[in-house]
């Protein structure tokens, strides 16, 4: 479970580059020969300390900041091309405030007089967030999209080999890592994507502009598809009143539309030409089946209600199951049913297992809380009873 997440592979990946880059240079360093160093005065001591120090650091970021790049764009689909200057900046905040405040902290808090230190630490965190934010506010490029696994897999491999390698047979890496920036771009773009409570759906439209079916989304995740599908803006559903959408028929709206939602049915176009529609139950989503290419139903109870087998239906229950989906229509075909992967595969792994317990995944309404009824006193028995 950890193998396979960002923050395993990202720190690994850092730890490794700097291993392997340090014990070749150390190779190097230890195969040149080397004059005494001059005699200097004080300052021009500390001032060639400082500049070491300074290079020091700045490789090591390069370094690391080189080694965990991929894997960053894997997981979040975005780069920090000035992650060295931010490191640079932050680091003697960081080394001076922050890490010896909070060490003094923890030394004090039997005592209870880790107040005024953790208060000093606060104030070098809120310093270097605002660093930080200052320089991302600037940065040039941020999002840069989906990238293909068989890139990841091929830096990891030139990785481990620049690692463990330590004769001329750290070359060997060089072909792996090239072969890994070649493949980046092998992916292709989902053309839906499905949250895994069915409730938001995003569809990009062209131009750089996402739709999604709903006003108010969850601002994290559409952040992230926005990265993902390189999306700049969000295009919230144009909703009407039940029966005044004047559509004559679905498949008149133009490919690239946002969604149109009347009562508990939405319905939207996509550049391919495929109409995707949202529905709340089954009987809303039934009219769809007669046009829908995809039809998506907010309702753990409900079932497929189309007969044609070329037309994908999702349900809450699949993606509870399953976790969230990405679609994709057929480019060659119109009619070609279209192919769907979820986040999550069978069999489950030990961390997937509780999923199949959810209310959801076993085809069950939300739960509601049995009315409160006022309780009736108890009357005294008679005497004579």
């Amino acid at each position: 479970h950890e193998v396979v997440g960002p923050s395993f592979q990202m720190s690994f990946a850092a730890t490794a580059a700097l291993v392997g880059a340090y014990a070749g240079w150390a190779d190097y360093r230890a195969d040149k020969v080397r004059t005494p160093p001059a005699k200097r005065s004080f300052p021009r001591f500390l001032l060639r300390r400082l500049a070491v120090g300074l290079g020091g650091a700045a490789v090591t970021s390069l370094i690391a900041g080189s080694a965990t790049i991929l894997f960053a764009i894997w997981h979040f689909q975005r780069v920090s091309p000035l992650s060295l200057l931010a490191n640079l900046a932050v680091m003697p905040i960081v080394s001076l405030i922050v890490m010896p405040f909070a060490v003094l902290s923890a030394l004090t808090m039997p005592f209870g007089l880790d107040g005024p230190f953790l208060y000093v630490m606060g104030k070098g965190l809120t310093a270097m967030i605002a660093i930080s934010a200052w320089i991302s506010e600037r940065s040039p490029v941020d999002a840069v999209g989906l990238i293909s696994i068989q890139s990841v897999l091929l830096v990891t491999v030139a990785l481990v080999i620049a690692t463990m390698a330590t004769t001329w047979l750290r070359l060997v890496a060089v072909p792996f890592a090239l072969a890994g920036v070649l493949t980046i771009p092998h992916v292709r773009t989902p053309d839906v994507l499905i949250s895994e409570d069915a409730h938001l759906v995003a569809m990009p439209i062209g131009g750089g502009e996402l739709a999604v079916n709903r006003d108010r989304s969850n601002e994290f995740t559409t952040d992230n598809w926005k990265r993902a599908l390189k999306a700049e803006t969000i295009v919230p559903p144009e909703t009407f009143a039940k029966g005044a959408l004047d559509i004559a028929d679905p498949v008149d709206l133009p490919p690239g539309s946002p969604f149109y939602c009347t009562g508990d049915l939405c319905i939207g176009r996509h550049p391919s030409g495929a109409i995707v529609a949202l529905a709340e139950n089954r009987n809303s989503a039934r009219p769809a089946c007669g046009f829908a290419d995809l039809i998506v139903i907010d309702d753990a109870t409900a079932y497929n209600p189309c007969r044609d087998p070329r037309i994908l239906v999702v349900t809450k229950r699949q993606l509870a199951r399953d976790g969230s989906a990405a679609v994709f229509f057929d480019p060659q075909s119109a009619t070609a049913r279209a192919a769907i992967q979820y986040a999550v595969e069978k069999p489950y792994r030990p961390w997937h297992e509780q999923r199949r317990y959810s209310r959801e995944a076993r085809g069950l309404a939300p739960y509601q809380r049995p009315e409160k009824t006022d309780a009736k006193p108890l009357q005294p028995l008679n005497s004579g009873e």
